[in-house]
């Protein structure tokens, strides 16, 4: 875990501080909260961490933190039979590799051996060089977000991974919070998943799908913060996308996902909110995506 001194960040004419708390895993975000970290209490002198009501904000903080190493399964069985479903309708990648002719390989050329040519032996064509890509989830929404607009968009994040490994292209998540109140700037980074680790979904799904995990725990951390404006009132604003990827340093080859209504996720139907999400990600050149909406699925 890396708590990072506060920088300034300039962006046109306006100067911000920028604080910013990185975590390399979910264990590292439990161990943080589980030291109870001292509250900037000029700042928050009322904890929404402790005193937001379980209809908004979920499980209170003791079990939020707890469900940071597992048993978080509120719509879980939901989550994994969407998720399935959708996946039976992907592309499968053929990553065949073919045999050439070449001087010297691993079974015989007959008739290039009769005909007296160089190339009598056949070897594999050369495997593809593994690619990598960072993809990055702003977890924050607007309070009239539904949770199936919260759950789908989890959905297709997972199944945007699975793509990506399909085409042989290793994948870093990276999970964070990104707000601002006036010139101060709150960061809250976690990572998911590293190229060449299975993906996790149980692992995924806490801080993808989670109320506690936004309302509870980046919330404590965000308390913890040596901010100097009123951040207790309103605990900030959703972040512009443009200052997002400045101050994340998130370039265009990178894949930023950020809340449902940004992306073209409406909730009602799943295939559908998959059309809209890969097209707002312009992502057909590197992979191949099918048409989901022609198997879209009516549920509540």
């Amino acid at each position: 875990m890396q708590v990072r001194p506060t920088y300034p960040f300039v962006d046109d004419d306006n100067t911000y501080k920028v604080y910013r708390v990185d975590f390399h895993s979910l264990t590292e975000l439990e161990l943080y909260l589980k030291s109870d970290p001292p509250v900037n209490e000029l700042v928050f002198p009322s904890q929404k961490s402790l005193y937001m009501p379980e209809k908004f904000a979920g499980a209170p903080l003791e079990q939020a933190i707890a469900y940071c190493h597992g048993g978080y399964a509120e719509g879980f069985p939901l989550f994994m039979q969407l998720k399935k479903d959708l996946e039976k309708t992907n592309v499968k990648a053929q990553n065949v590799r073919r045999s050439v002719p070449a001087i010297v390989g691993s079974r015989p050329n007959v008739p290039n051996f009769v005909a007296g040519t160089p190339k009598t032996m056949y070897r594999l064509d050369k495997a593809k060089e593994k690619k990598f890509i960072d993809v990055y989830i702003n977890l924050a929404y607007s309070g009239d977000t539904t949770e199936n607009e919260i759950r789908h968009r989890g959905i297709l994040t997972l199944n945007l991974i699975s793509l990506f490994e399909q085409h042989s292209i290793g994948v870093n998540l990276y999970a964070f919070e990104a707000s601002s109140l006036y010139n101060e700037i709150f960061i809250a980074d976690i990572q998911l998943k590293k190229p060449g680790e299975v993906l996790n979904v149980g692992k995924c799904y806490y801080p993808l799908c989670g109320k506690e995990f936004i309302r509870r725990l980046l919330v404590r951390v965000k308390e913890s913060m040596p901010f100097h404006e009123k951040w207790g009132v309103g605990y900030g604003g959703v972040l512009p996308e443009k200052l997002v990827r400045k101050c994340l340093n998130i370039g265009e080859d990178k894949i930023l996902i950020q809340s449902p209504h940004e992306i073209g996720i409406r909730g009602r139907d799943l295939y559908r909110d998959a059309d809209a999400f890969f097209e707002y990600l312009h992502l057909t050149k590197e992979i191949k995506v099918p048409k989901y909406s022609d198997y879209a699925k009516e549920y509540k």
